[in-house]
């Protein structure tokens, strides 16, 4: 099968001794139009993969600014259909930047796996993130996701027994999600040398490459982690950041700025 986008990132970053940098959004906040130019502002900025959330009413692995940013989704009529949509029309000039979906199995379960699979693949999308759904309880998802040669991305959790998020079943791949502390996304820090003990647990048990999120709170926090593991995905931060921004902040102030936020971060990783 034909390495998809992640693969080739990951292949890629490897021969250039650099770390990958996601960053993760949710789709249609605060709407579609303003999301897809965040999408590709993202990307013309140094992010490596974008993390797209797709709205839920239940994000229960999400702390307050996520749940915000879930809620103004909604209210704008963003739902899994439209984050297809979205990342659609992201592909129409963006056919390199790796795209995975972050959600929960509900809207998937509704939509269908195999329709979901088979409209994912064709909106461009190159993997996922199920939140409430460990790998032994996927093999349907995983079936449907193999046939169309996308990937479900194991999250590795303290909590968790590592046949929740090690498996060589078709359909698992991308990388290896760390979680270095127990807790809903935008929580508490963890220590580098907690982070660094998380990933090699990882590493210990897994051969696919480790991204750390959960906790990256500023450039240089990042830049740390990104020297114990192979990326770094940064979250609550930069939507606390943009939050404050668009409050303060006029359109085209706001584009200039937040570029610049995020090009701050992938100078420090890259350091």
């Amino acid at each position: 099968m034909t390495r998809n986008r992640i693969d080739l990132m990951f292949a890629r970053l490897k021969a250039e001794r650099r770390s990958a940098f996601v960053t993760f959004t949710v789709a249609c906040d605060p709407s579609f139009d303003e999301s897809l130019e965040r999408m590709r502002l993202l990307a013309e900025n140094g992010i490596d993969l974008l993390e797209i959330g797709h709205p839920f009413s239940d994000p229960i692995l999400d702390g307050a600014t996520i749940q915000r940013a879930n809620r103004r989704a909604l209210a704008a009529g963003g739902s899994l259909p439209r984050t297809l949509d979205l990342c659609a029309a992201f592909r129409l000039d963006n056919d390199e930047t790796p795209i995975i979906l972050m959600g929960y199995a509900n809207p998937i379960r509704t939509m269908g796996y195999d329709v979901f699979a088979a409209r994912a693949a064709a909106a461009g999308v190159d993997g996922l993130i199920v939140a409430d759904l460990p790998l032994r309880e996927a093999d349907a998802l995983l079936k449907h996701l193999s046939k169309y040669g996308l990937v479900m991305i194991p999250l590795a959790a303290p909590s968790l027994p590592t046949e929740d998020f090690v498996s060589d079943q078709r359909g698992v791949g991308g990388f290896l999600y760390c979680i270095p502390v127990v807790g809903p996304t935008g929580g508490p820090s963890a220590s580098i040398d907690v982070i660094a003990d998380a990933v090699e647990r990882c590493r210990s048990v897994s051969g696919m490459p480790i991204m750390v999120g959960f906790g990256i709170k500023t450039p240089d926090m990042a830049a740390a982690v990104a020297k114990v593991a192979d990326g770094v995905i940064v979250a609550t931060a930069l939507i606390e950041r943009f939050e404050t921004m668009l409050q303060d902040c006029a359109h085209e102030t706001f584009k200039s700025t937040a570029a610049q936020v995020v090009a701050d971060y992938r100078h420090a990783i890259d350091s």
